[in-house]
């Protein structure tokens, strides 16, 4: 999927968050004034930035430093993020390399990141995920499709399609 149309999808989420129709006057609140999808534009922006050739990467870079100065943020360079990402209160929020499919929600304080042992791959997280505030995703893990991690919780294995984790360490709750 392009830039664009993930970006298309971004601002589908923040409005569908509010119960509103994508139109101009909701576009141009959300640019101005919404710093949650502020912070996705920026990633989107840096994204853009890399295709472009020879000047792309270093000023890529650049953005990235100051979007991670801007919103006290950061989502890795190295990090592959879907369409839809939903990030209402961007503060904290620290994402390493690592998968993020469609339809995330990743609220503030959420870390995202490995241990010694993981691979250069970091984690999967599958689509329409909800990573609720100060939750903890650590090592080479799956996060699977429609999962819930709760406030506070600490996911150091994998959790199936469609469960809930809570605690710390987690533990996985199925949803029948």
């Amino acid at each position: 999927m392009g830039i664009y149309k993930r970006l298309i999808k971004d601002l589908q989420r923040f409005a569908d968050a509010e119960g509103r129709a994508l139109s101009f006057g909701f576009c141009l609140r959300i640019f101005l004034v919404t710093g949650g999808f502020q912070f996705v534009l920026c990633r989107r922006i840096q994204e853009a930035l890399a295709l472009i050739p020879i000047v792309g990467r270093p000023l890529r870079r650049v953005m990235w430093w100051l979007t991670n100065m801007i919103f006290g943020s950061e989502i890795a360079l190295g990090a592959r993020v879907g369409g839809g990402l939903y990030t209402p209160h961007p503060y904290g929020i620290v994402v390493g390399v690592c998968d993020i499919g469609e339809n995330v929600t990743i609220l503030q304080h959420v870390t995202i990141g490995k241990t010694a042992q993981s691979s250069a791959a970091g984690a999967t997280i599958c689509d329409n995920v909800m990573l609720s505030a100060g939750c903890a995703i650590i090592g080479d893990i799956r996060i699977g499709r429609g999962v819930k991690v709760g406030a506070n919780t600490v996911v150091l294995t994998d959790v199936p399609d469609g469960a809930t984790a809570v605690g710390i360490p987690a533990r996985i709750i199925t949803n029948d």
